[in-house]
């Protein structure tokens, strides 16, 4: 009699544990949606341990996640992680700047302000060709040049400085793939700036503590963030 009461006491313990090891899961949260803290403390500090607790588990999950990710999805998994560090660190900064927003502002410009810059200049670079050679007729950029067959053979009616009829495919071609590169590259900087704005919203909503939501709750979600509301 004694040992079958040990034996149910031992079963109770293990199931109690189990329970507990589930609910710190960093899972447990992305599943629910909402913490174990809510029928234990008030709303304004169930808010402030949904902050810190659903960000700081999704964040320390890393390893597991990569882990278990795939060609394409690992990274993305590891970019998320670079970024989602990134947000982190930013926002402490304003949290710690807040009665110095010049300071802060500076600070951001010299650390990410140029690079952030030279990155959404390159597809500039494919207006280089164009200024110096012509935008739809050949020599009507900075370089008084011409290409005309007509005035290869006869160049005394040709009012152009420079004769470059031997080079003529060689501009085209230089012409070609300037457009080329600035499609090219105005494409992928759009996409990494629309998958910027995807974890800037997810880091968010991890922040906030709010987990798996519909279509319109996360469209509404991301106005308030846009609009810097309250959610």
């Amino acid at each position: 009699m004694c040992i079958k009461r040990c034996l149910e006491e031992c079963v109770v313990e293990a199931e109690i544990d189990k329970t507990v090891l589930n609910k710190n899961s960093p899972y447990y949260l992305e599943n629910n949606g909402t913490t174990n803290y809510d029928g234990y403390v008030s709303i304004y500090g169930n808010m402030k341990n949904r902050d810190s607790i659903k960000l700081k588990l999704y964040k320390t999950s890393y390893k597991h996640r990569h882990a278990k990710k795939k060609g394409l999805s690992k990274l993305d998994c590891y970019c998320e992680k670079i970024l989602l560090d990134k947000f982190h660190h930013i926002y402490e900064l304003a949290e710690k700047m807040k009665s110095d927003k010049k300071g802060l502002k500076r600070h951001f410009y010299i650390k990410y302000g140029t690079g952030l810059i030279f990155i959404f200049l390159i597809p500039a670079l494919g207006f280089i060709f164009p200024i110096l050679f012509g935008f739809k007729k050949p020599g009507t950029g900075i370089f008084d040049y011409c290409v005309k067959d007509e005035h290869e053979t006869n160049q005394d009616n040709c009012k152009r400085i420079y004769k470059w009829h031997d080079y003529k495919h060689i501009i085209e071609g230089m012409g070609t793939f300037s457009y080329i590169f600035f499609s090219i590259s105005g494409i992928i900087l759009s996409l990494i700036f629309i998958y910027i704005l995807i974890k800037v919203i997810k880091y968010e909503r991890l922040k906030a503590g709010i987990g798996k939501i519909n279509r319109k709750e996360y469209i509404d979600f991301c106005k308030k963030v846009f609009k810097n509301e309250e959610y």
